[in-house]
């Protein structure tokens, strides 16, 4: 059985075929569901993985049981592989090495980290390994962790505190993919997202801000997210909100790696996109929406959607009605 990337659900077993066909098939299922690799068949030709695949959202959920193996994605690979991607990896047990943008990441039970699929990357499992990876378009994920540059390739600690709590639900995910409705995927891929999110930023400790910095910066994402309808909200309105300079508003932001209009646009596009996909709002004219987050040209707002989605408002909703 190959992998069909209009299923919504499929699930991947190498017990399906005779032993000796078992790593051969392994390492089409793993291109199938997982991008392009390369595998070396160091094992011998029986060979035990387990691989399930859910379309959420957008956003491609895949579980993976399997034994040792060594492989890479060369340029030559990233080439033949469609899309730009982000691979949110998580290991809930097992070990392996991740070697990715210069670095050599040892990765065992609880850990995290965040590959590019545009960049060569290589991976060893030296024990059986269960692992979930999200695999996010980058349009989206930037506009999500816009300074998702700086976790590319690091290690980070998913076994305490509110990354416990995320490491729980990307597990049970991963188990329960299946059983969630095609109608709320959507809902539960943005939960998923916001909560990665929540985590990595949380954690960040570089140049930390200063109480009274960080409570302003958070008092500015409050104010944004409570008036994005707003067609005047900029720097300028925000600003004078605070009686701080529009300089000392972006200089905040950027502490923070932010641009405030960029992150005024993301916010609009991303509230207008979970519009488009709400089916009990499909009748609602694509205007309507645009105009009720803040825009106040159609044409504009096609645009601009278009460039982070890479299809237009009306193609989005009908694509998602579709399947």
């Amino acid at each position: 059985m190959r992998f069909e990337s209009k299923e919504l659900w499929q699930e991947w077993n190498s017990k399906e075929f005779l032993p000796k066909e078992q790593f051969e098939a392994w390492c089409t299922a793993l291109n199938d569901s997982h991008l392009k690799w390369s595998l070396d068949n160091t094992a011998l030709s029986q060979y035990y993985g387990k691989i399930k695949m859910r379309h959420l959202g957008g956003i491609r959920l895949l579980y993976c049981d399997c034994e040792p193996c060594y492989g890479r994605r060369t340029i030559h690979d990233v080439k033949q592989s469609d899309g730009e991607y982000y691979g949110l990896l998580y290991i809930y047990d097992g070990s392996e090495i991740v070697f990715h943008e210069g670095q050599s990441v040892e990765m065992k039970k609880n850990s995290f980290l965040i590959w590019d699929s545009t960049k060569p990357i290589e991976f060893k499992l030296f024990s059986d390994t269960k692992k979930v990876t999200l695999l996010v378009p980058q349009d989206r994920m930037r506009a999500q962790l816009p300074q998702i540059d700086s976790y590319l390739g690091k290690h980070i600690d998913f076994s305490k505190g509110l990354n416990a709590v995320a490491a729980s639900h990307i597990t049970t995910l991963g188990n329960e993919g299946g059983a969630i409705e095609s109608g709320i995927g959507n809902a539960a891929i943005d939960l998923t997202l916001e909560l990665i999110t929540t985590c990595l930023q949380a954690g960040r400790n570089e140049h930390p801000m200063t109480k009274a910095r960080q409570d302003l910066f958070n008092a500015s994402m409050e104010y944004i997210r409570r008036n994005l309808d707003l067609p005047e909200l900029g720097p300028n309105l925000i600003a004078g909100n605070f009686h701080i300079s529009t300089r000392y508003l972006h200089l905040l932001f950027a502490e923070k790696g932010l641009s405030v209009s960029h992150y005024i646009l993301d916010q609009r596009l991303e509230q207008c996109r979970r519009l488009l996909s709400k089916q009990n709002l499909i009748k609602d004219s694509i205007t309507s929406i645009a105009f009720q987050w803040g825009f106040s040209d159609s044409a504009h707002f096609s645009k601009v959607f278009k460039k982070k989605y890479g299809i237009t408002p009306k193609e989005y909703q009908s694509r998602h009605f579709s399947n």
